[in-house]
């Protein structure tokens, strides 16, 4: 399976026009999700979701703010910078490119924390940890070829 760059959890959730929805409800046919284009995030559309292995081993993806995701290890994911990394890789703190944020730089009012930040337009890896085992699906995606899973990561799809 080291050759697949996208290899989604069933329960993974991608950001579409109707809000989060799982790749296994996706893949009955073509879809609508967000991607990045030039810098904008923009829609466009999921083809030929297959699964490429049952009840594989995965692992979860936890963000600082609290939002994870499931995936295989080999499961391409852009660090900041547009840099490819797999996500068995991922260490604590590694910055990953997020679907929303503050410019960089942009000095706000974390009300989580109750404290003054300074944005770096990026989401920050909290861990990485074996979560179980799952169907993975792969599919493409048109044009951009990377797609964001609904906790606000961009990841990179099949055939691209």
């Amino acid at each position: 399976m080291a050759e697949l760059v996208c290899a989604l959890a069933a329960d993974t959730k991608l950001e579409t026009p109707e809000g989060p929805l799982t790749i296994k409800g996706l893949a009955a046919k073509p879809a609508p999700v967000f991607t990045v284009e030039n810098g904008r995030v923009r829609f466009r559309m999921l083809h030929d979701a297959a699964i490429v292995a049952e009840a594989a081993p995965v692992v979860a993806v936890r963000l600082e703010n609290g939002a994870s995701f499931r995936v295989a290890g080999e499961q391409i994911v852009f660090r900041k910078g547009m840099v490819e990394a797999r996500a068995a890789d991922l260490q604590p703190g590694d910055a990953l490119v997020p679907m929303f944020s503050y410019a960089e730089g942009y000095a706000y009012r974390d009300d989580v924390a109750g404290a003054d930040a300074v944005s770096d337009a990026a989401l920050r890896v909290a861990a990485v940890v074996p979560a179980g085992q799952a169907d993975l699906y792969t599919f493409r995606i048109n044009v951009t070829g990377c797609f964001f899973v609904a906790a606000g990561v961009l990841c990179k799809a099949a055939g691209s």
